[in-house]
């Protein structure tokens, strides 16, 4: 050993030595015992031996040096919660500088779990601290969607700009609270405490009445230039103008089909201009109306009555053709399904979708494992108009029945009776690009079809895939013929819905980059963007439904995910945030928000969303954006009616808002609607998500729109003296 160096031990404090007065020692390297409650303090401190925070006039060296002298007297954490919290700053330390960096910052490097609590807490009102595990839950949440979500799957999961509730105070965000007819100014009820006040820069930056409010004085363009040649009295015994047909099928075309895709838009365009009938005829030209003009109502309310019209000359068509398997009676049998669905006239949806379901069987088109003959030896045009007939029935039927535990259900429809496909189609899905051709017709992937029009995009092939994933889903969740309930939230459950999840973000990230959220894209295209985004993320949320329906159920981890954060809390949280804004950017910047119906399910999953939390900032703004978006829909679309008067009765029930209030916006959404086709308004498809899971009859819109009067009623009775409610 070096003579010139040494170690000296400090005896344990078993080993200390006694010293002739009774006290002991601990050695040279003796170590005076650290007075309670001082973590840190100079020498200073310790000789003068009183407590000091850092700050006391006496104490120069820690007042000048402003060295860390502090005094902490806070009960011990438990080992899990110092784990967990430790482990959050870790995460966040590798986070860019985002908003909650920016508040974090001080606290780099930081090990000692009361500091970060600490500081956490000290951004927060007293009134609206959570616990230390649920703080510490929120942020491990947004470092797995930041980390994992966000930076991995980009066009799933754009990065969201701040965004502040108060924002819907001002304009253009005003206006999405508010109905199209007059001013309920509503929200100058709510306690400004209610919301958070204040807007971004960005928010200021438009102002006035939504973008495609200032454009729609600009002339209807046709999205294909042959419908300039419509002679539509071949097609129909209804009295319209060639002009009015053409747009109603162009909007049609240009908004509904790529998300559709019914029949082969090139072939029926060409045919419907020419007067030929291989690819279209008189039924499909007037079940197509009957939807079209529905649509178009909203553009032109005098279109209206015209649809009551081309119900009933379709309807004649019909029993013509009854009995005739070919792709145009297929597309035509779902229009008379979607017609009836718009018009909340409930009794013929199953009788037309069951047609084509049966058509298609018999066609084999689909359920038939190893592919009919006589569709092997397809080609040309036979052959695309069958590949669209397979693909848009399948995706139509999945869509409306079990795609999802409750989401495409509540989309529309779910009934029982209604039969879905056992196998996808084994024909191609329709790509219109020649270097995807395959070898063979039975391929399930994509093959050559002629190319896909501008305003068709590449975003039905697209779409087809993600039926195929969403429609093993529902094999799974719909096994027994019933809903997933809470039951089913095992192990095995979790673990399928995490492996449907990862394709589905799979699916997101093979998706072309126009169809990116980038807000660079063509009009048309960035419409059928947000449909996709909006669909993907109401697939979610159903994937995951079965496996939030107790807390600790929905905080479990999913193990594909690096981040301890990853849960199915977490990606439903995340999906509910991108809605909202999906909502916003969608009804501010495009018209289609008024015409088209197939986005609406996004109204109802956040509703629904915003109904389990509503001591959150800002639910009622964000209840006001989904309630009159179904406002702005109700002039084309009937069965909105039994929508959003449900919504409201659901909100009365949970005892969220005054009776006063719920008929005030009641009066206001039913003002803006037409008046059409007499009779009860039948809505068989699910609204509250959850209760659906256990009863799936009174979580139908029809059924709580019956009972909005007596909710509202009990509301009175029950809150009679509560004068802070809404």
């Amino acid at each position: 050993m070096d003579q010139h160096r040494y170690v000296q031990l400090r005896p344990a404090p078993s080993e200390a030595r006694a010293e002739p007065d009774g006290t002991s020692s601990l050695g040279p390297l003796e170590s005076k015992r650290r007075r309670i409650g001082v973590s840190v303090a100079c020498n200073a401190c310790r000789r003068k031996k009183i407590r000091c925070d850092g700050q006391h006039p006496t104490c120069s060296p820690c007042h000048d040096q402003q060295l860390p002298c502090e005094y902490r007297e806070k009960p011990p954490l438990l080992d899990e919660t110092n784990k967990l919290l430790v482990e959050v700053f870790r995460i966040l330390n590798n986070l860019p500088r985002t908003e909650v960096l920016r508040v974090l910052e001080t606290m780099r490097g930081e090990s000692d779990a009361s500091t970060i609590l600490s500081t956490l807490r000290g951004g927060m009102e007293a009134k609206q601290r959570p616990s230390d595990l649920s703080t510490a839950a929120a942020i491990m949440g947004n470092t797995f969607e930041v980390l994992e979500l966000e930076a991995q799957n980009p066009v799933a999961y754009p990065s969201l700009p701040p965004f502040d509730a108060g924002a819907f105070r001002s304009d253009p965000y005003r206006r999405l609270t508010e109905p199209a007819v007059g001013a309920s100014h509503l929200l100058s009820s709510i306690n400004p405490e209610q919301s958070i006040l204040g807007t971004t820069e960005a928010h200021h930056q438009t102002v006035g009445s939504p973008s495609w409010e200032r454009e729609r004085a600009s002339p209807f363009k046709l999205c294909d230039s042959r419908l300039r040649n419509l002679n539509i009295k071949h097609w129909t015994n209804v009295n319209i103008g060639d002009d009015v047909a053409a747009r109603c099928i162009s909007l049609y075309l240009e908004t509904d089909h790529p998300l559709l895709g019914h029949f082969d838009p090139e072939l029926f365009v060409l045919h419907l201009t020419t007067q030929r009938h291989e690819h279209c005829s008189s039924l499909l030209v007037n079940a197509l109306l009957y939807w079209a003009c529905q649509m178009y109502s909203a553009i032109d309310p005098q279109t209206d009555e015209l649809t009551a019209r081309f119900c009933a000359e379709a309807e004649r068509c019909w029993e013509m053709e009854r009995g005739t398997n070919s792709t145009v009676n297929i597309a035509a049998a779902q229009f008379l399904s979607l017609g009836y669905l718009g018009q909340g006239r409930d009794h013929a949806v199953l009788q037309y979708l069951g047609a084509a379901y049966n058509m298609g069987i018999e066609m084999g088109l689909f359920d038939v494992e190893d592919g009919a003959p006589s569709i092997a030896k397809l080609t040309g045009e036979a052959k695309c108009a069958h590949m669209y007939a397979a693909w848009g029935v399948f995706n139509w039927i999945s869509l409306l029945t079990r795609a999802a535990p409750v989401s495409m259900m509540s989309l529309f429809y779910h009934q029982p009776g209604l039969h879905c496909p056992r196998y996808p189609p084994r024909l191609p899905i329709p790509d219109g690009h020649p270097e995807h051709e395959t070898d063979g017709s039975n391929s399930p992937h994509m093959t050559h079809a002629p190319a896909l029009p501008a305003y068709m995009g590449r975003t039905f092939p697209h779409l087809c895939q993600f039926w195929r994933i969403m429609f093993e889903v529902g094999l799974v969740y719909y096994a027994d013929g019933k809903l997933p309930s809470s039951d089913s939230s095992s192990s095995a459950t979790l673990r399928f819905a995490e492996y449907k999840f990862r394709e589905l973000l799979a699916w997101s990230n093979n998706l072309p980059l126009h169809l990116s959220r980038n807000g660079q894209s063509p009009h048309h295209v960035q419409i059928l963007q947000t449909d996709c985004s909006l669909w993907f993320h109401a697939a979610v949320l159903d994937i995951f439904r079965p496996c939030v329906q107790g807390f600790s159920q929905s905080r479990r981890r999913l193990w594909t995910f690096s981040s301890p954060g990853s849960s199915p809390a977490a990606v439903c949280a995340a999906s509910v945030a991108h809605l909202k804004r999906l909502i916003i950017d969608y009804r501010l910047n495009y018209e289609s928000s008024t015409y088209t119906i197939l986005w609406h399910t996004a109204l109802v999953y956040v509703a629904n969303a915003i109904l389990h939390n509503t001591k959150e900032e800002g639910w009622f703004c964000y209840f006001l954006l989904c309630v009159y978006g179904y406002e702005r829909l109700c002039r084309s679309w009937r069965v909105t009616e039994a929508i959003f008067k449900g919504l409201l009765s659901m909100t009365l029930r949970n005892g969220d808002i005054s009776s006063l209030t719920a008929r005030k916006i009641l009066r206001d959404l039913q003002g803006n609607s037409l008046v059409r086709v007499p009779g009860r308004i039948r809505a068989t498809f699910m609204i509250d998500l959850d209760l659906a899971l256990s009863d799936p009859g009174s979580a139908t819109a029809e059924n709580l729109a019956e009972h909005f009067e007596d909710n509202a009623l009990l509301q009175d009775y029950t809150n009679v003296l509560d004068e802070e409610m809404i």
